[in-house]
């Protein structure tokens, strides 16, 4: 063998240990990262028992026990940059990456000082165990009425006034909680009911989007009022006897507070009608309304599967529902 094989082999054999070494380190730095995941304990995932459907809760507050520590130890840096850090990095992509609907960033944002203690009260009050039984309670009987091929996430973090819904859909498999069990307005067992119902209503959000969902689009006042009416009949559907309906709807109709959103079905979506409470609108004028769209429309469709009418249009729903004789 020449000197020149000799060299060739000898590198060859020094380029295998190299890629094997690199390899070696990638899989340490992949396990370190489990094992990191693992003893922070913030995950909990699981399975529908009837359909094999896949869940996981991720217990994001449990990072900012860390966050307030290290703001502590590092008062000279960006607060800001330490919470993307210590809270944001390690969820954003089961809670954010690729999320439809959150179009704002999360990271344009971290807890002011004034707020600390207010969150360290909430997230000592919060029980991961307890919380994982109440939203698995929820999700299943909710993936039971109305399936997903697309597994779902649920990223629970401590309420704060940045984000004034207490739950909300990202997008498809993304459910965001801003949990407060410091609410004066409910007790423990009226709370439980709110978050099991809330959650149900969001999944209903998420499946749509999975399905339905075409990208950017003029998202008009029926629109809006039909997708929440949806999600409001659904919830209704999987807590008969325990929903936020109890609150958001009014059986009746008003002439009065029709003619003030009527002309303004084909316009673009405009929260005002939606939430009410301003412009002579009751309180969650839009998500009342929506859900008696949906009821006019299943009155008249009794044999109409959940899938089926979740499928339909906001034009459809309406029209076919003859929800305007309400209103005659």
């Amino acid at each position: 063998m020449n000197i020149a094989n000799k060299a060739l082999i000898s590198f060859c054999f020094l380029l295998l240990i190299f890629i094997l070494s690199a390899c070696k380190q990638t899989e340490q730095s992949q396990e370190n990262i489990i094992m990191e995941n693992e003893q922070q304990n913030i995950s909990y995932s699981f399975k529908n028992p009837n359909t094999g459907q896949e869940f996981t809760i991720i217990h994001a507050y449990m990072l900012y026990e860390n966050y307030f520590e290290t703001i502590k130890n590092h008062p000279d840096e960006s607060p800001y940059q330490l919470y993307k850090q210590v809270i944001i990095d390690p969820v954003y992509d089961a809670c954010f990456k690729d999320a439809e609907y959150y179009k704002f960033s999360v990271f344009e944002w971290s807890p002011e000082e004034s707020d600390f203690n207010s969150i360290k009260n909430q997230i000592e009050s919060m029980d991961k165990d307890y919380l994982n039984e109440l939203f698995e309670e929820s999700l299943v009987k909710s993936s039971d009425i109305l399936s997903s091929d697309k597994k779902t996430t649920v990223c629970v973090f401590p309420k704060n006034e940045k984000f004034p819904s207490d739950l909300e859909t990202a997008g498809s498999g993304k459910i965001l909680v801003y949990l407060n069990y410091f609410d004066d307005y409910y007790n423990l067992s009226e709370l439980d009911n709110y978050y099991k119902s809330g959650m149900s209503h969001e999944y209903h959000h998420s499946v749509w989007t999975e399905k339905h969902y075409k990208g950017d689009y003029y998202l008009t006042v029926l629109d809006d009022l039909i997708m929440e009416g949806q999600a409001v009949m659904f919830e209704t559907l999987v807590y008969p006897d325990s929903n936020s309906t109890d609150y958001v709807v009014d059986e009746s109709f008003y002439k009065e507070y029709w003619s003030k959103i009527e002309t303004y079905l084909g316009s673009s979506y405009s929260v005002e009608f939606l939430i009410g409470g301003s412009n002579g609108l009751p309180d969650y004028y839009g998500y009342s309304e929506g859900y008696k769209m949906i009821r006019s429309y299943l009155n008249l469709h009794p044999d109409m599967t959940v899938e089926e009418w979740t499928s339909k249009s906001p034009k459809e729903i309406f029209e076919e529902g003859n929800y305007m004789a309400n209103y005659e």
